[in-house]
């Protein structure tokens, strides 16, 4: 898996590596890096238009342009300051072009120089600001994203767009939308998660020499699903692969039973049991003969559990009282693994310490409203700072959390932090929360860890999305679409 590092951490192990070398190899990462992002640029059309900052993310500019000019390159370099507010390293460099490249200094808005270059550019390189940025762009780099973004010309970031936080992906009022972004060492956050991966068009990670780097935060991919789908010998059985109990559905929303219980069965759960009101599971049998029946009533549903691997409580069960006091029964007596989703989680909204009096583990699945609800917070609160918020909660709670959403976020109760690379429009859509329930569930049964299982299950279902959306438009999917595809995802990796 791809490590994801903050723009902090990149910045303290730059540091140490400087002080373990010398004073002056940070002009060596820097050269490295403006290597880097020529290579990129230079498969772009000419003339380059470099706009950069008095930083170190100008210096890589500046070190590029250079680059690019000794390839017989056409190069045209604008300043936001005079060379003596430059840092250090980028003085440097610009002492090194400033004879060999034309360049202009823009310090105020509404200079005509900048349209006239954009004009004439067929590509800009954005180095105005790097990951050190931590407040709103001033207004004289306001009318320079603007200006830029309203060029339509080809943009390549260097580092990362200049508006958008490394380690949030949250993105300022004016942000510049790249259709490439060359980044170094290794990938930041911010890259990742939306909204800032709207802005930064393809990513491309430079190595500039930095030293193997320890990570918590990491972004699934097709090697974690081969290394970690289990494993099904010829000599198994149905109680080989466990039993998964689901405690789903309701008068109004049968569906959710259906769905959650029929993902289940479908990821290899060698016995599926489904827990719902009898005319519930009455429509369902019809759908799903596989699902054997338990009686909705708490002891039976307890009972049931004895001899189930884990347990999946919430889809399409309706907040009521009655339902809140089954779901903290179950919390609070049952000793196997709880995937606990939708009106699961939302029962609980101003009672979520009861999630600490769990006796086995838990796995919550909500959306940004379900979990600010649960918190007590507002949904802009989630938003804004999911990675942080991800990992605070399933420390709080001791669970593994999944916080859905385009770039769907794992927390677990160790403090790793695992991003999905699905965003698809396709999954907004009633149901699909489901199922992906379903497919957590369905391979906990079978002996997979819970953080693992529930890793696994979040990305089979957004490449599930992916694969119908191919093939029936992202209008057009239904949620058990995710199911009949599932086979056709899961011949990918065994």
């Amino acid at each position: 898996m791809q490590k994801l590092l903050t723009a902090e951490a990149i910045r303290t192990y730059e540091s140490e590596l400087i002080k373990k070398m010398s004073s002056d190899f940070s002009l060596t990462l820097m050269e490295r890096a403006g290597v880097g992002l020529a290579n990129v640029v230079k498969n772009y059309s000419e003339p380059y238009l470099f706009i950069c900052g008095k930083g170190n993310n100008g210096g890589d500019g500046l070190v590029a342009a250079r680059c690019l000019h000794g390839l017989g390159k056409k190069v045209f370099i604008i300043l936001t300051s005079k060379d003596s507010s430059l840092s250090q390293d980028a003085r440097v460099n610009f002492e090194k072009i400033k004879t060999l490249v034309l360049y202009t200094i823009i310090e105020t808005k509404d200079d005509e120089m900048l349209y006239k270059k954009l004009a004439e550019a067929n590509t800009i390189v954005d180095c105005l600001l790097g990951t050190g940025a931590t407040k709103e762009p001033s207004s004289l780099f306001e009318w320079i994203i603007k200006s830029i973004n309203n060029s339509n010309k080809r943009v390549v970031a260097c580092d990362i767009p200049t508006g958008l936080y490394p380690d949030t992906g949250n993105v300022s009022t004016h942000t510049i939308k790249a259709n490439c972004t060359v980044t170094f060492g290794y990938s930041k956050i911010g890259l990742l998660l939306y909204p800032g991966k709207e802005y930064v068009g393809n990513v491309k990670v430079v190595d500039i020499g930095l030293p193997d780097i320890d990570s918590n935060i990491s972004l699934l991919d097709d090697d974690f699903v081969k290394a970690n789908l289990p494993s099904r010998k010829n000599t198994s059985n149905k109680g080989t692969f466990g039993k998964t109990l689901l405690v789903c559905g309701s008068y109004k929303y049968p569906g959710a039973a259906l769905l959650a219980s029929k993902a289940a069965a479908s990821t290899g759960s060698g016995l599926t049991a489904l827990s719902s009101p009898k005319e519930v599971f009455e429509q369902i049998t019809k759908a799903i003969p596989e699902v054997t029946h338990v009686d909705f009533d708490t002891k039976e549903i307890l009972d049931e559990g004895q001899t189930a691997n884990v347990m999946v409580v919430g889809p399409g069960l309706s907040c009521t009282r009655e339902i809140e006091d089954l779901v903290i029964q179950i919390i609070t007596q049952t000793n196997i693994p709880i995937v606990l989703d939708a009106d699961g989680i939302n029962v609980l909204a101003g009672k979520s310490s009861i999630l600490k009096d769990v006796k086995k583990e838990i796995i919550l699945t909500p959306h940004p409203k379900e979990l600010a609800r649960l918190l007590g917070k507002n949904t802009e609160d989630i938003l804004n700072d999911k990675i942080n918020i991800a990992m605070s909660t399933a420390k709080e709670f001791n669970c593994t959390l999944v916080l859905k959403g385009p770039g769907t976020i794992i927390a677990t109760k160790d403090g790793k932090i695992y991003i999905s690379p699905f965003a698809n429009s396709a999954l907004a859509k009633g149901g699909t929360g489901d199922v992906l329930a379903g497919f957590i569930g369905g391979l906990i049964a079978q002996g997979l860890q819970s953080d693992i299982a529930t890793c696994l299950g979040v990305y089979l279902h957004g490449k599930a999305g992916e694969l119908v959306s191919n093939d029936k438009t992202v209008f057009s999917l239904l949620p058990q679409d995710l199911i009949t595809y599932l086979p056709q995802v899961l011949k990918i990796y065994i």
